[in-house]
């Protein structure tokens, strides 16, 4: 469908998506201050909000039960409300006292609308939980004990709600506007340079053969595609339409073929370089450059990834699941040469992060330019050519990096109202002193207790919400019994995402079975088993720092061997089958070897019990091993 033929308010909702991204370079590159003018960045994310708005009413219009009239008009009072804010933001934010009335129309508008949105797009949950947080603050005097509270009228919450840069205008909303927003859009330009078709081949040359060489190619297409995309059920609906059918043909189940590409998929939200939007929102609570979450990430990605093809190949191995010999695998140096501008992408981000120092949506703005220019003189010397790209995809990817940044900026307005009211009414700090006393004098229990209620909390919301959630509720507490901020942070993180493959509502693993043919139930108890290494990694985090680049090379290096060694361990025991069968008490001794060997033993029984169960485990392992080889070498 051409622009000519799209109808009018889809267009319209196209140009201002397209709006979005662009204000965000707008102000990443700082034009407003080289031009002499006072913004201040609420009111430049107070019109990214509102365009975001508009869209989801325009886009929904006539879905929703409402004549298409009222959506229309919905539109409108959102685009009209974000101009009122981009307008009288600082007068309001330091006057507000003084026009009352406005205030609170205006906070009436925000609210509502937010509220309606979130309804539309996200269901009810998260609505939900905003009117516990309200109730609280209208009626926290009656509660009992260390609840109990000083009670807002509701009159004076809605005014705050929108005037104060503490709620709906915060950080969360901004660092979703001017860093997200950015990388987002970095992805959609580098998938309109080929960038998926890249990642697709270069997964069959590198890890489509040996056993389970489907699934393999399936979880390396989702890594990588995933370090662009950063959301666990986008990855699945954008690589799981190839990799899922290509499972099934090469011997795996429906279910197990689902499993494998909902939990690949949801790791792609752990993948440095881009990881998802909760790890920008982490930076900017903890404070720290970007660059310091994509290094601690790194190693707990690896893992995860590692734990997945060492499943798979021994799965493979097992139920005889055989290679890719049958499918069609370009040459390496084809590869390279057709996914040049997808490599020039990651050159200019990492080079620009860790060499030139910049902030990552400094960087990741370059980096747009870059393939810009690179792309547009491709198809201006040689149209067509791979890595080619016209005005006319640049429009697209423009547009559609915010269609799909909406839903974004509408859960971080929703969570920064929810982080608002915590903060007014001191529930946050309230609901931390709790948690240590529910978590009882153990750090393990405590940890337990936070695991619990993030995956709860994470069964109807998206990991942005959630992370932003439990950073203002559990991180403190956690942080206040002597764990490092990021190690904090990084376990709310996890658990909060690992909702997407926790029945009984698994959102990935849902996607992933709708593919599939499968049942959702079976693919999310599938899927449970799959990713059974992300529900221990954020344990680890705390007991063994190292696993976060927290420690000397030595150490590091240490917990990277170990817990390889007991991934193995624990995968060739459960599944029965290494690279050779394992029967009864093998079986046994191998899972438990390799819980052991993961298990942080030097906090409970000192480094020399510790480091003398991996050694037992590196036996296990040479005592399997050898005669593998041996009978290879006879063969050759």
């Amino acid at each position: 469908m051409s622009q000519d033929t799209v109808p009018k308010p889809l267009l319209t909702a196209q140009i201002m998506a397209a709006t979005v991204p662009l204000l965000a370079i707008i102000w990443v590159l700082k034009l407003p201050t080289h031009m002499g003018l006072l913004i201040f960045p609420e009111q430049i994310a107070a019109v990214m909000l509102a365009l975001s708005l508009a869209t989801i009413y325009l886009n929904t219009r006539g879905r929703s039960g409402l004549p298409r009239g009222v959506d229309i008009a919905l539109a409108l009072l959102s685009l009209g409300v974000g101009g009122w804010v981009f307008a009288r933001f600082q007068v309001l934010s330091e006057q507000a006292i003084y026009y009352p009335t406005e205030a609170l129309i205006l906070g009436v508008c925000v609210v509502g609308l937010v509220l309606d949105t979130v309804r539309r797009v996200l269901g009810w949950v998260l609505v939900g939980i905003f009117a516990l947080f309200v109730a609280y603050a209208l009626w926290s005097d009656v509660l009992p004990g260390a609840l109990a509270g000083r009670p807002m009228p509701l009159t004076e919450l809605l005014q705050y709600l929108a005037t104060d840069s503490a709620a709906t205008w915060g950080s969360s909303l901004q660092v979703a506007s001017f860093v997200v927003v950015v990388f987002v859009l970095f992805g959609g330009f580098l998938i309109a340079v080929g960038g998926g078709e890249f990642f697709t081949q270069l997964s069959m040359r590198v890890s489509g053969s040996g056993p389970g060489g489907a699934a393999k190619i399936g979880v390396t297409a989702s890594a990588l595609f995933g370090s662009i995309s950063g959301s666990a059920v986008s990855n699945v609906m954008s690589t799981g339409v190839m990799t899922i059918p290509m499972m099934i043909r090469s011997g795996l189940s429906r279910v197990q073929a689902g499993a494998i590409e909902a939990v690949a998929s949801t790791g792609g939200q752990l993948m440095p370089p881009i990881m998802g939007a909760a790890a920008f929102l982490m930076a900017e609570l903890l404070q720290v450059d970007y660059r310091e979450i994509l290094v601690a990430a790194l190693l707990p990605a690896l893992i995860y990834y590692a734990s997945i093809f060492l499943q798979i190949d021994f799965l493979a191995r097992r139920d005889k699941v055989g290679s890719l010999a049958g499918e069609r695998r370009e040459a390496m140096k084809t590869i390279l040469r057709a996914g040049w501008s997808t490599m020039l992408g990651f050159v200019v981000l990492l080079g620009s992060i860790f060499v030139l120092n910049r902030e990552a949506e400094v960087a990741a703005t370059w980096t747009v330019f870059a393939l810009v220019i690179a792309a547009l003189i491709a198809q201006t010397l040689r149209p067509g050519m791979s890595g080619s790209l016209t005005l006319r995809g640049c429009w697209s990817a423009l547009s559609k990096t915010g269609q799909a940044v909406a839903e974004v900026l509408l859960v971080t307005a929703a969570a920064g109202m929810i982080v608002g009211i915590l903060s007014i009414t001191g529930l946050g700090f309230t609901l931390s002193i709790l948690l240590l006393d529910l978590g009882g004098s153990t750090l393990f229990g405590m940890l337990a207790v936070t695991a619990l209620v993030a995956i709860v909390l994470g069964l109807g919301l998206p990991t942005t919400a959630v992370y932003l959630l439990l950073a203002s509720l559990a991180a403190p507490a956690l942080v206040q019994v002597g764990i490092p901020p990021i190690a904090a942070h990084m376990f709310v993180f996890y658990y909060g995402m690992l909702s997407m493959i926790t029945p009984p509502i698994a959102l990935a693993s849902f996607a992933a079975a709708a593919i599939s043919g499968a049942g959702q139930i079976r693919t999310g108890v599938e899927s449970f088993r799959v990713g059974w290494v992300a529900y221990l990694l954020p344990f680890l985090f705390i007991y063994k720092p190292a696993l976060l680049m927290d420690g000397t090379a030595g150490e590091i290096l240490y917990v990277a061997v170990s817990s390889l060694v007991a991934l193995v361990l624990v995968a060739g025991g459960v599944i029965g089958h290494a690279l050779r069968p394992l029967q009864g008490v093998m079986r046994l001794l191998w899972a438990g070897t390799g819980l052991a060997t993961i298990a942080p033993l030097n906090a409970l029984a000192g480094h020399a019990v510790e480091w003398g169960v991996s050694a037992f485990g590196l036996l296990l392992l040479a005592q399997h091993l050898t005669p593998v080889l041996r009978a290879r070498r006879a063969a050759t």
